[in-house]
């Protein structure tokens, strides 16, 4: 695989995850150049794990960039949830639903246990991509699908759940979308050298959040739900970002192109 395609297409990866994050929070928080470009760190930090060890670079370089688009995009998102709620430590006041991680809605005040259960979880993620059963079968990977959506399901509700209650319709969602999506990753496999479950459930976990956010960002126009509701909006943010979605779509035509140059239809 080439290695600067492989680069670059972990910072557009990165890229559209930071675009709907400044879309959606520059209205409460302003636009934060330091910050903005977090997602595209988290990408590359992650590329470099793959490829600096052996058990995971060889699974790596077998995978198309369509494939390592979304993988890349679907670890750096479990890991930067798992950073969010465990590691980082910042002002809550802001936030309707706390980003630091709570037990079942309540305040969890020693930082040893949250430092010590943010590092078993992120070697957990990592550990998941050590899962060697292959997929073939459509079946499987619509199973894989669904099952992904409810994994990202569960860790939405636990976070969300205690604050805005248990809502049915949506717990289910991730998992409906993944298992519509499930055939944009059957198609491109490879029968010769087909996906690992492990790293199919990371490309899925990147795809679900592809789709629902675009969904939720740019078509919705869903404020942040994060925030307070009584949160002060700046309006100037509100009407000057469109630029991000336009940046958006430049990428997801890039990968539509992309998509259809390693399926070979173009």
């Amino acid at each position: 695989m080439n290695f600067q395609a492989l680069i670059a297409v972990t910072i557009f990866s990165g890229l559209y995850t930071s675009l709907w994050g400044a879309f959606k929070d520059c209205p409460f928080e302003g636009f934060k150049p330091g910050t903005f470009p977090r997602s595209i760190y988290f990408h590359l930090v992650i590329l470099v794990m793959l490829l600096l060890f052996p058990v995971f670079r060889v699974r790596l370089e077998s995978l198309g960039l369509f494939q390592v688009f979304f993988l890349v995009m679907g670890l750096e998102r479990f890991i930067a949830e798992l950073y969010k709620g465990f590691f980082r430590t910042e002002d809550q006041d802001k936030y309707f639903v706390p980003s630091r991680i709570t037990f079942l809605g309540k305040y969890v005040g020693s930082d040893l246990l949250r430092y010590a259960s943010g590092t078993i979880l992120v070697t957990g993620v990592f550990c998941l991509l050590l899962i060697e059963t292959r997929v073939t079968s459509f079946a499987g990977f619509f199973g894989v699908a669904y099952a992904t959506g409810l994994l990202v399901s569960l860790g939405g509700a636990y976070k969300d759940a205690p604050f805005e209650g248990f809502k049915w319709l949506k717990f289910q969602r991730s998992a409906v979308v993944l298992a519509v999506c499930s055939p944009l990753f059957y198609w491109i496999s490879d029968t010769d050298n087909p996906v690992s479950i492990g790293y199919l459930i990371y490309m899925n976990g990147g795809l679900e959040r592809f789709v629902v956010e675009y969904y939720k960002t740019y078509i919705q126009r869903t404020m942040s739900g994060k925030f307070r509701p009584d949160l002060e909006r700046q309006q100037a943010f509100v009407d000057t970002r469109e630029k991000y979605h336009y940046l958006a779509l430049v990428i997801i035509v890039g990968l539509v192109v992309l998509y259809l140059y390693e399926t070979k239809i173009i």
